[in-house]
């Protein structure tokens, strides 16, 4: 007679077949096994990244089920510290109490390295041993296996022993899913040198490290090593220059710590040197089995054809950054084609998307070895980098003549840009490439594409304030211009580079710029060139305080126009003569010289100009006492349709309109038109413009008898104008400052700024400025009480 059996099993956790007898009780282990706590070490030195890590923690606290994701991916080019990431990450979660019971699980694919590269299949037969399955009961297929892994993470997880997956430098396949969990409870932590965004997991993407966070980096690791170690405390600048030659990649940094452990008598700036080499900067950045390079190369080896030749092109754009139509160009391929590779290299992180959407960057040693690569290759470049600088040629003149071309009808002949503003936007994108382009072709003897370029490129880097982009481009345009014999664009290259020294405040090299650029013209009878060359001589003149000199220049100017027929040239000079002849305190003539210039304007349709003689009549209408009059007349210069005024010109504008509002006692409207003003002065890096508004408002605060704050104003005015090396309005701002101290009590302070105010308005040739404050001096001695106003600034 056979008895009835009965098995019970509980408290365990079983991954296959079970064989039960008349007494089987198995239970999880207090810890876990030897096999779930196999995580490498971690290093002991790690800067930055501090956001990432905060959303890593988040991610891999214990959370309801499908409360957030628990599966973190962590993305970025090779050598940004990806796997270090992870185990800082994943060792501090462990501490956590109740966080990871169950363990964790590690693998590393070398998903990159061909010669060491682990396969999804054989990844599990990994984790599926180190879960205690015996490999008898490893069942051959990949699906098998993931599912026998998935349900095993599912029951340690049911059984409060929930444990954490670690997944090392992962590639780029679809299989990679098999590996991930899917009881939504255990955490898994990803790295991957190429975009996994089709897994539902939290992105997070590295970076290059900041120049602090580098700097930490570079001084940990060589403090673990060496305690005593100070070179990077000492030697800062260094320290930060190289962080900025390692493109703030950890694994540079780490290299380059290693190289300086070795030698601890070895100087920061010697290994500075030898990496501002960028010839060899690739080669210094290697010690033994650890170099950039060979990280790299991993990447590189697994690009397609067209892949690799877009990515060793890429290197000759001349730029710090690039637009996919100037890779196209480069390329030679459709926009579409050209953008499709791009999107491929930025999943895999060798070049990075930037704002707007269409531009790209590549890091700076990626650069040096996209570059290495081109040299080691066979590719025709030539061809390519001829249709970048054409492309770059021909729409910088498109965008130059949409931005400055303001007739009511627009531009005669068909643009790439719709607006002014889209025209700006392209331009202000490729500056810098602009400005490489130019000195490139320069330095490769490209002439004609140097002067192609820097004739336009030059006007626009003027308008927006880059003076010294100005001033490289054309040094570099003037130089071609001799060296192919070019003498009409030489003329006209030293004429704006006098217009740029003059808002550098180098007055007299502006001066023989322009005394250079007439007598090409002259030699060359070219009456047109030679008008504007006097024209622009007559700018820099007035800013000598020549005023005499400056009207008789801008004279000359409008009567060699009329001979060319060029009306607008004409009305430039006569509105030119207005501004200097308001300085003479001549506002009748000036009056009728803005007058006429507007009219000529307008009947030409150049708007801009237009407006520019409308300010210029309110300014005189303001001093000659009709505050109102000139009110009316900057409103309308400001009211012209479609942001016809450059940013720097409605500055200006800005703050003439705000002066006659507040000799119109409307203080409150004048101040709100100074803070936009000022607001485009800083912008655009302007410090004089800055002055002169601050000065405007600290003369508005003085009328309404706020002495303390004119003060201050006065005092940040002075400092602006001493940058800029404006030392005539240096003494108009003292005279403010002066009568701000007087109104506090504070006379012998103000006698000081007076006389200081007085030797610099004769140092700048200002003789009647000099004596009027000198007058000044002497009613301020002997002054015993009553109110005295302020002198105007002379700006």
């Amino acid at each position: 007679m056979t008895g009835r059996t009965e098995n019970r099993i509980s408290g365990g956790v079983f991954f296959d077949v079970v064989v039960q007898g008349r007494t089987i009780n198995l239970t999880l282990p207090d810890r876990p096994a030897p096999a779930l706590a196999g995580l490498p070490q971690r290093s002991a030195t790690f800067a930055g990244r501090h956001t990432q890590m905060k959303q890593i923690l988040a991610a891999l606290a214990p959370t309801a089920p499908n409360e957030t994701t628990s599966t973190v991916v962590v993305t970025g080019l090779s050598g940004t510290g990806k796997t270090e990431l992870m185990l800082q990450a994943a060792h501090r979660s462990l501490r956590e109490d109740g966080w990871f019971p169950g363990g964790v699980l590690f693998v590393d694919l070398h998903g990159y390295d061909a010669g060491r590269k682990v396969s999804p299949k054989r990844a599990l037969s990994t984790l599926l041993r180190a879960l205690g399955i015996p490999p008898e009961h490893i069942p051959p297929g990949l699906e098998e296996r993931s599912r026998i892994y998935r349900s095993a993470l599912n029951a340690l997880a049911d059984a409060g022993q929930r444990v954490l997956v670690v997944l090392d430098d992962v590639p780029a396949t679809g299989k990679i899913r098999h590996l991930l969990p899917s009881d939504g409870s255990t955490a898994t932590l990803v790295s991957s040198r190429h975009s996994l965004a089709e897994l539902d997991a939290l992105a997070l993407t590295l970076r290059e490290l900041s120049t602090d966070e580098g700097r930490g980096l570079l001084d940990d690791t060589l403090r673990t090593a060496l305690p005593s170690d100070s070179r990077v405390a000492t030697e800062t600048d260094e320290a930060h220059r190289l962080v900025s030659l390692c493109g703030g990649l950890p694994l540079a940094l780490r290299i380059l710590a290693s190289l300086l452990v070795d030698v601890p008598a070895r100087p920061l700036s010697h290994i500075r040197r030898n990496l501002e080499d960028t010839h060899s900067r690739l080669s210094v950045l290697s010690r033994e089995k650890h170099a950039v390079t060979a990280a790299f190369e991993l990447s590189y080896r697994r690009l397609t054809k067209g892949q690799t030749k877009l990515f060793r092109l890429m290197s000759l754009h001349p730029g710090p950054d690039f637009s996919t139509e100037a890779m196209a160009e480069l390329y030679g391929e459709s926009v579409e084609e050209t953008e499709h590779l791009l999107l491929d290299l930025a999943r895999r992180h060798l070049v990075e998307p930037r704002d707007p959407y269409g531009r790209w960057q590549q890091h700076s040693l990626v650069r040096l070895y996209s570059r290495k690569q081109l040299r080691s290759g066979n590719d025709c470049w030539g061809e390519g980098l001829m249709r970048l600088l054409i492309h770059f040629r021909k729409m910088a003149t498109l965008a130059c003549e949409r931005l400055f071309h303001s007739t009511e009808s627009g531009p005669a002949a068909e643009s790439a840009f719709t607006s002014r503003a889209e025209a700006l936007q392209w331009l202000e994108a490729e500056r810098h490439t602009l400005v490489a382009a130019a000195l490139w072709a320069y330095d490769a003897k490209d002439d004609l594409t140097c002067l192609a370029l820097a004739m336009p490129v030059s006007n626009f880097l003027m308008e927006m304030r880059y003076l010294e982009d100005a001033v490289l481009v054309l040094s570099a345009g003037i130089r071609s211009s001799r060296r192919s014999k070019d003498r009409f664009r030489e003329a006209a290259l030293h004429s704006s580079l006098g217009v740029v020294l003059r808002d550098v405040r180098k007055l007299r090299k502006s001066v023989r710029a322009h005394h250079r650029a007439i007598k090409i013209c002259r030699s060359l009878k070219k009456r047109r060139a030679l008008a504007g060359a006097l024209n622009n001589l007559g700018l820099s003149l007035h800013e000598q305080r020549k005023f005499e000199q400056a009207v008789a220049a801008h004279t000359e100017a409008a009567q060699m126009f009329k001979r060319a027929g060029h009306q607008v040239g004409i009305a430039g000079a006569l509105s030119n003569t207005g501004e200097t002849l308001i300085e003479l305190g001549r506002t009748e003539e000036a009056s009728r010289a803005f007058r006429k210039a507007a009219k000529v304007f307008r009947k030409q349709g150049d708007l801009r100009g237009y407006a520019q003689a409308l300010g210029g009549l309110a300014k005189a209408k303001r001093d000659s006492g009709k505050a109102g009059r000139a009110v009316e007349l900057h409103q309308r210069a400001l009211d012209m349709p479609d942001a016809l005024l450059l940013p720097h010109e409605r500055a200006v504008e800005l703050s003439n309109f705000a002066v006659a509002l507040t000799a119109a006692g409307d203080f409150e409207a004048a101040l709100t038109a100074q803070q936009e003003a000022l607001g485009i002065y800083r912008r655009l890096r302007d410090r004089r413009g800055e002055g002169a508004v601050l000065g405007n408002i600290g003369l508005a605060r003085q009328e309404q008898g706020k002495w303390t704050k004119a003060m201050r104003l006065h005092t940040l005015a002075l400092e602006a104008f001493l940058e800029s090396k404006d030392d005539h309005s240096v003494a108009s701002e003292l005279i403010n400052l002066a009568f701000a101290l007087l109104g506090q009590g504070c006379n012998t302070e103000a006698l000081e700024n007076l006389e200081l105010a007085s030797d610099l308005y004769r140092q700048t040739g200002d003789t009647e400025k000099a004596v009027v404050t000198l007058d000044l001096v002497d009613r301020v001695r002997g002054r015993i009480g009553g109110v005295m106003r302020p002198v105007e600034s002379q700006r």
